[in-house]
């Protein structure tokens, strides 16, 4: 077992599945400090373990953070393997069904959708669709995240009014849970981008972005690492739309919480 692992709160005892809720806690340890090397060493190391004991399901679960993790880093063949072995997963356990199945193809057609392959994209988040519409009770998050991603996707083959009427309706859903505020504000500045594309009026879109300011700033936890990654999604595109000020201060406010302050 990898030293550091060890020290940081893995251990030696004998495990016949992977300690899920364990893993995800300590990448989310890697993320609040924007440590993206030792995240991906994390992963690496359980998908070995995973693998080892045979833990198919475990193995899918680590699979799927590993896809996340490749896109963020523009990781094209690593992302792509992850992504093989997951579908092949899939198959073999005839995984069909409920809403982490749902959620592992939402995050490959996101990945493949920022690799270049937005047909294939498509293809994935269709089936994400299928899967939730038979499934009960889906989290409201994960509706969102769907039709989110799906609005990029469709803004990317020029589907504009789909993609439209996607990100107003994730925005709906989002707005009922203060939680999600800061999701809410990323949805925003992709709704204002796609305006632009649409050639709206520049009142729209500046409308738009102020919507995202305020739902960043109503943000319930300031100090997490999800905050700051959203604190960088939002930033350069508040400069971009003449925002210079805000763009400073959350891209400020993102270096101040992976620092650690």
């Amino acid at each position: 077992m990898d030293k550091e692992f060890e020290c940081k709160g893995c251990s030696k005892e004998a495990i016949n599945k992977v300690p899920v809720l364990r893993v995800i806690n300590r990448l989310d340890e890697f993320f609040a400090k924007n440590d993206l090397a030792g995240a991906a060493e994390l992963l690496c190391y359980w998908s070995a373990e995973a693998q080892r004991i045979g833990d198919k399901r475990g193995l899918l679960t680590v699979l799927n953070e590993q896809i996340g993790l490749y896109r963020r880093t523009a990781e094209i063949d690593k992302g792509m393997a992850a992504i093989v072995t997951a579908l092949d997963i899939i198959k073999e356990q005839n995984l069909t069904r409920g809403e982490s199945v749902g959620t592992v193809y939402i995050n490959i057609a996101t990945t493949l959708k920022a690799f270049g392959d937005t047909e294939g994209a498509m293809k994935y988040y269709n089936t994400a669709e299928q899967i939730f519409n038979l499934t009960a009770n889906i989290n409201d998050y994960k509706k969102a995240a769907l039709l989110n991603n799906m609005a990029s996707a469709y803004s990317e083959i020029k589907s504009y009014e789909k993609a439209e009427q996607n990100y107003t309706t994730a925005i709906g859903i989002l707005k009922k849970h203060p939680e999600h505020y800061g999701e809410v504000a990323v949805t925003y500045v992709n709704l204002a981008h796609l305006y632009e594309s649409m050639g709206k009026e520049t009142d729209l879109i500046l409308k738009t972005i102020e919507r995202a300011i305020e739902f960043l700033n109503k943000s319930e936890d300031k100090n997490s690492g999800n905050y700051a990654f959203v604190c960088t999604k939002c930033a350069p595109s508040f400069e971009y739309f003449g925002f210079e000020k805000e763009g400073n201060y959350f891209a400020a406010e993102a270096e101040r919480i992976y620092a650690g302050n």
